[in-house]
This record gives C-alpha cells, sequence and structure tokens, in this order.
C-alpha cells in the first residue's frame, strides 16, 4: 500500500522544496537508493540529504531498508492518514485502486466499534461497516475513480438510532501514480435536527400569517413549504407544490427571480429584495405579483431559505388601468365621459 501524497505536516516548512525532490527521485526508482546516490543525483552534500531522510522517515514518508551494512530509502509503501486528520471528528477511510481499505481514522473505528486490524485489505462491501459498507453506496462512489468529487447526504440507523451524514467522497492519487479514493464521513444529525425543529416552527408560524407565503429552500432551488393562503391563491392543495422547481409551478419563464449574486448582495445591504413578477394559478390563469423576499441563514452564515411573501395586484392594476381611461378630455362631450361626473365638475380644463 501507498503514502498519499497530499500530506505536507513537514517538520520544517522551508525545505518543501528539497523533500519534494527526494520523493520524486525515489518515486523514480522503487527499488530504493542509498544516500550517497540520492546526494549525488540532486547535487546536495551528503548530510543535507541525511536530514532530509531523517524529516521524511518521522513523517512516514519514506521507509528505511537494511541490506546488509547498507540502507535503503523507499517511498513508504503503507497509506497514513496524517494526524491532523486523523484526529478529526469526522470519519474518514481511505481505499486503494481495488477498493480495498487502506487506512481508516480512529474515530470511525470508535463508532463502528471494530477494530483496524480486521479492516485493513479488505473491500468495504464485505465489512458491514455503517454508512459505506452498503452496496448501493459501493457503487455510488465508483465515479471517484473517474476523477469526480462526490457529496451527498445518507440516512443510516446504527444502534437502533438513526444518523444523518454528509458523505465527501474525492479522488486520490498515492505516491506510486496509482489512483485510490479518500471518503471523508461528516456525522450531521445534530445540525439536521435543529434545522428541522427551526423549520417546523417557521412553518407554524407562517401557517398563521394572512398573506401568501412560500418558502424556498435556497441549496436546491425547490419550494419547501406552502402556507394555506398561498394555496389559495394559486388554487392548489399546498403539498402539490413542495419539491418542485417555483419558475415551472408559479411564474412564466424568467419572471421568478433567480438565485443570483445580485440577489445576495442585496440581502447583505438592505435586508430584503422586492420585485414585481406576473405568476400564474394552477389553472395558468396569469396573474401580476409584488414578491417581498427575506432571508433566512443558518448558524455558519450561509444562506439556506428565501422567505417568499406574495401579494396579488390584480386589482390594483385594474385600478391603475381604469384610471388611466378616465383622463378628462374636453373634447368628449360631458353626457359620453367615463368617470364620476363630480371629478369631471371639478377639473379644472386644460
Amino acid at each position: 500500500m501507498n503514502h498519499l501524497n497530499t500530506h505536507t505536516d513537514y517538520p520544517m516548512k522551508t525545505h518543501d522544496n528539497e523533500l519534494l525532490q527526494i520523493k520524486e527521485l525515489l518515486r523514480d526508482n522503487p527499488k530504493g537508493m542509498k544516500i550517497t546516490r540520492i546526494a549525488r543525483d540532486l547535487a546536495m552534500n551528503r548530510n543535507a540529504a541525511a536530514k532530509f531522510l531523517e524529516i521524511l522517515l518521522m513523517t512516514g514518508e519514506v521507509e528505511m531498508l537494511e541490506h546488509g551494512m547498507s540502507k535503503i530509502f523507499i517511498l513508504s509503501r503503507s497509506t497514513r492518514i496524517p494526524t491532523m486528520l486523523d484526529r478529526s471528528s469526522d470519519f474518514i477511510v481511505v481505499l486503494d485502486q481495488d477498493m480495498k481499505i487502506s487506512q481508516v481514522n480512529d474515530n470511525y473505528l470508535k463508532f463502528a466499534d471494530m477494530k483496524r486490524e480486521n479492516l485493513l485489505g479488505k473491500r468495504v462491501e464485505a465489512t458491514g461497516l455503517p454508512v459505506i459498507g452498503r452496496q448501493p453506496f459501493f457503487d455510488t462512489i465508483r465515479e471517484a475513480h473517474y476523477g469526480s468529487d462526490l457529496r451527498f447526504d445518507i440516512k443510516e440507523v446504527f444502534g437502533g438510532r438513526e444518523f444523518i451524514f454528509d458523505i465527501r467522497v474525492t479522488p486520490t492519487v498515492f505516491n506510486n501514480g496509482k489512483r485510490g479514493i479518500t471518503i471523508i464521513i461528516g456525522d450531521i444529525t445534530h445540525e439536521k435536527e435543529k434545522e428541522i425543529s427551526l423549520r417546523k416552527m417557521i412553518e407554524e408560524i407562517l401557517s398563521c400569517i394572512d398573506d401568501a407565503v412560500i418558502l424556498l429552500d435556497f441549496r436546491t432551488g425547490k419550494i419547501s413549504f406552502v402556507n394555506p393562503a398561498a394555496g389559495m391563491m394559486f388554487g392548489c392543495i399546498p403539498a402539490e407544490y413542495v419539491g418542485k422547481d417555483p419558475g415551472l409551478v408559479l411564474g412564466v419563464a424568467g419572471t421568478i427571480p433567480g438565485y443570483s449574486c445580485e440577489m445576495q448582495d442585496t440581502f447583505k445591504k438592505q435586508g430584503f429584495c422586492e420585485t414585481a413578477s406576473l405568476l400564474k394559478r394552477n389553472g395558468g390563469e396569469e396573474f401580476p405579483v409584488t414578491l417581498h423576499l427575506r432571508p433566512v441563514y443558518g448558524d455558519t452564515g450561509e444562506l439556506r431559505n428565501i422567505v417568499m411573501v406574495i401579494r396579488d395586484v390584480t386589482r390594483r392594476k385594474w385600478d391603475e388601468d381604469r384610471d388611466r381611461s378616465e383622463v378628462w378630455n374636453p373634447q368628449i362631450p360631458l353626457s359620453l365621459r367615463i368617470g364620476s361626473g363630480d371629478f369631471d365638475r371639478h377639473r379644472s380644463p386644460i
């Protein structure tokens, strides 16, 4: 097994270039090299080469083999997760090119209640590991072998409790050029429970409001909630719109504000965004509206939801059109004028 080439936890950061040169030289000479040859090929003195090799030995990036009286240095044959990652609260698993477990961090071993020696060298689907040991998951992560970064949430029942995990799968290249996969699993159960509780409270409040209100999930771009007043406005059962694209079910193409940087900038500057639009009811009838949008941010400051308050201005538009048609014209006989007689009598001629 091979060491990840992404490790940069060197004790002496000023010598990164020399350390990299030695690793590249050893990669080109997989059978190993003596200090004298390394020093000669890299045009450095023997003492400097020995110092850099000592650093690489301490970080686990090279190994030393004794051959008689000689010391041969090779790239590490084991995959080691940097200490920084091993102490991570996330669960981390590294797979080699054959989809066999190359390394697993302590936190995941504790969660799974398993020993490292019982997992290394085994294919994931044969281990029964929580979260990643199921065949559907195994089939999904194969995509990472072709250079695709993946990220998704999954639910898993473990020990009689339901967990929600944020899964990140990324391609990994080892020192020998072979490919593998690094899987980082974050337990977001508590975060999701808080989010669900908050959303439930928001929905209960919005359900009591007389205005039509729709909640948009900024991350998915879908409708996540429709209050009863909005259901009446659009002539639909609120649940029918949940999970759908607002532009497809509510509006004429291009009239619903998109999730643009401009909108986010407006949110940051004044805390809300207002615009006029043209929407359509469930039966296809179009009608004019004003939209008042307010952002809902998460604990870390990311935009999660947009509350959209919708006001039907059909009557107001009708009144405006009627007023424009009632403009006083002295050339029109009084008996044919449209509008209020009192209004006409008190209007001065132009």
